[in-house]
């Protein structure tokens, strides 16, 4: 689980984990659980959330700088 904390704007990257197999079809991805992001509190424009993803995923903080609006390059 990664604990983290977002002032509006602010994102967090859910992707697949570099180590995993790039062929992983979403069944079997999620056959290791959920995806699940809870708001744990909230204050002044500041969300803290909770994050737990299954193995082969990896969740991490955006780097500094980018908006978020910002698009993704498509694979």
């Amino acid at each position: 689980m990664l604990l983290i904390t977002r002032k509006r704007g602010e994102r967090i990257i859910i992707d697949l984990d570099p180590g995993a197999d790039p062929d992983l079809r979403a069944a079997d991805l999620f056959a290791w659980g959920p995806l699940e992001i809870r708001v744990v509190t909230t204050s002044r424009g500041h969300a803290r959330l909770a994050v737990t993803a299954p193995r082969p995923l990896a969740v991490r903080r955006a780097p500094a700088g980018i908006a978020s609006d910002t698009p993704r390059d498509p694979p």
